[in-house]
């Protein structure tokens, strides 16, 4: 018993400490304390009061404002952002101090003048402005590996490096088909140059390096040496918006070759809406990219699941609104000679937004390609109830993942090894050709809570019971774990070819049923409630093994529910968006849990023998 104690304090411990640290977030950088004194505040009691505490206070400025409310400054060392927070809410309980607060740093956010930009709806949803105003690409050199590219008037301003034609085998990577060249120009387009649209990382260069013909079609051979061709020629970054169901150890090869030499390789998931993304995408050291439409959901056609890194814009036109597609300068397919600015879809759209993003990221000094991939998805804002990995570590984030590399973003320790540790089971978890492990749809801290919580009801339970006997038998321990969390690591698991909701099914807890196989985290009344374990405790109370079970369950569904309607709160269906009635219902339920299983305990141990000894089984 006094182990069980001990280990239950310790994860209790542990995991307090695991959700603490979850609200770590990011910070605005600052670099002085701005604290604006009460009116009635005489120079005198000023400087008293800043000699008590140490503070060189300056006036903020000249202003006649400044002066009639007393507002003074003093720097603060950025290297003890503790010391600093300490020292705010002590100044703050001054009665001569207002309020007192950082001076945060507030920039302009850069604009392009691009006639066309505000219809790029693309550039907006992944905060472009905010990361245009700290990186643009400058010396990065991003490969196109597609049907080639054209120098159409909007790419006039983009660098260009030498690049090849693998289809023609000559030195003339002209684009025949206006797939290669939209891609570039979601690269880098010419911006802030009055003309057309803007581009991702428009100061980046760009080398094109034609392997697809004017049909858009191209063999193993051809990807491949365009592959090495630019990993060999400088390009530190390679976009491939091109795809094949087929597996080939000869690409495998030519991926690998180029991230061994310094090259951050994303691909294109699929158009397929298939629940494995193609090739090369699905290879280690490859960031594959599924699409999203303008409202931010997974667009109609893009392929999910094993695989995918991270989502980002490519679009989702209707015969209404062809506006939703990608807008930038291409050629005119029926006649190449022709420039115009068309709105094309596809993951193929969706996968230069991470190129150059990446450009961005690689301009700030951050060459090693595992190092822009994490940046990459540990900026993204996660989709909550992804599920399916419709969007793997979550949307792009260009604002996110420029301060991220610039240090600017702040984030706890434990947080972070926590992170990483799940980004390499999902970047390293083919455990072999056929298994796949995602960490993105399980949420480790609420679930090991909700585990822990329910083996603390037990215990409770078992005070409240005592000196009647309650042995933690293997049913009810069992029941507890499948009516709290389930198997919730089997959510991430998925084997190649084969479809994930069996495993999605076995690694949910009972409330988790009702929606396991839908987009959503929110709960299903009839799984979530008293219900089921009501029915179950009326038909197998009378079973000598399995009553145990249901106690369990019953334990594990209060833990569950309570937690859901407290701290882990994510919706509950038919019952509107009102957030106090979701969680009333839940808590509600998770009290009618645990009185069920307060009184099946106590049923239980009266209809036993009373020489029956008291005792935990370890």
């Amino acid at each position: 018993m006094m182990n069980f104690r001990r280990w239950l304090g310790l994860c209790c411990a542990g995991l307090m400490a695991l959700l603490l640290t979850a609200c770590g977030k990011g910070s605005t950088p600052y670099d002085s304390i701005v604290v604006n004194f009460v009116n009635t505040a005489t120079p005198t009691e000023i400087a008293a009061l800043a000699k008590a505490y140490n503070l060189p206070l300056r006036p903020s400025s000249n202003s006649a404002f400044a002066r009639q409310e007393a507002i003074y400054l003093f720097d603060v060392d950025a290297e003890h952002p503790g010391a600093t927070r300490r020292l705010i809410k002590r100044l703050s309980r001054e009665a001569l101090v207002e309020y007192a607060h950082p001076n945060y740093q507030f920039q302009a956010a850069f604009v392009p003048d691009d006639p066309l930009y505000p219809q790029q709806w693309n550039l907006r949803a992944i905060r472009m402005p905010e990361a245009w105003d700290i990186s643009q690409g400058e010396g990065v050199t991003v490969a196109v590996v597609d049907t080639g590219v054209t120098r159409v008037p909007d790419l006039a301003q983009t660098q260009f490096v030498q690049g090849y034609d693998f289809v023609d085998d000559d030195e003339d990577p002209t684009d025949l088909n206006g797939h290669g060249t939209h891609v570039a120009g979601t690269i880098a387009q010419s911006t802030n140059n009055t003309l057309g649209v803007a581009g991702v990382a428009f100061k980046a260069k760009i080398m094109p390096v034609r392997v697809l013909d004017a049909n858009g079609f191209g063999s193993l051979s051809d990807v491949v040496e365009g592959i090495r061709y630019a990993a060999d020629h400088g390009a530190t970054i390679i976009n491939l918006s091109l795809g094949s169901r087929a597996s080939a150890r000869l690409m495998e090869e030519a991926v690998a070759y180029a991230h061994s030499k310094g090259v951050t390789i994303i691909a294109a998931a699929g158009n397929e809406n298939s629940s494995q993304v193609s090739y090369p995408a699905r290879y280690p050291h490859v960031i594959a990219v599924s699409a999203t439409g303008p409202d931010g959901s997974k667009a109609p056609y893009s392929n999910y699941g094993v695989g995918v890194d991270i989502a980002a814009p490519g679009g989702a036109k209707t015969p209404e609104h062809p506006e939703h597609g990608i807008l930038q300068q291409t050629i005119n397919r029926r006649n190449p000679n022709e420039p115009v600015f068309a709105y094309f879809q596809g993951t193929s759209m969706a996968t230069p937004h991470v190129a150059g993003v990446a450009a961005l990221i690689q301009a700030q000094g951050i060459k090693d390609p595992d190092k822009v991939e994490e940046v990459l998805k540990m900026s993204a804002t996660p989709v909550p109830g992804d599920k399916q990995n419709f969007y793997g570590a979550g949307r792009l984030d260009a604002a996110k993942a420029l301060a991220r590399a610039t240090g600017q973003q702040e984030e706890n320790p434990l947080l972070l090894w926590l992170k990483d540790f799940l980004q390499y089971l999902n970047n390293n978890g083919y455990l072999n050709p056929r298994f796949w492990f995602d960490g993105g749809p399980i949420a480790l801290v609420p679930k090991l809570l909700m585990v822990v919580g329910g083996y603390i009801i037990l215990v409770l339970i078992r005070w409240w019971l005592a000196p009647k006997p309650m042995l933690a038998t293997a049913p009810l321990l069992g029941g507890i774990l499948l009516g709290s969390a389930g198997l919730f690591p089997l959510q991430g698991l998925a084997i190649v070819g084969a479809p994930r909701w069996p495993f999605q099914l076995a690694g949910s807890s009972l409330p988790e049923l009702g929606t396991a196989l839908a987009q959503t985290n929110a709960l299903n009344p009839l799984f979530a409630s008293v219900l089921i374990p009501g029915l179950l405790m009326v038909l197998l109370l009378g079973h000598r093994r399995w009553r145990w079970a249901v106690v369990g369950l019953s334990i594990g569904m209060a833990s569950h529910l309570l937690l859901a309607g407290s701290l882990f709160y994510e919706g509950v269906l038919w019952l509107g968006s009102s957030a106090w009635l979701g969680r009333s219902f839940l808590l509600l339920n998770g009290l009618l849990c645990l009185g069920l299983a307060y009184l099946g305990a106590q049923a239980i141990l009266d209809s036993q023998p009373s020489s029956t000894g008291l005792a935990l089984r370890k």
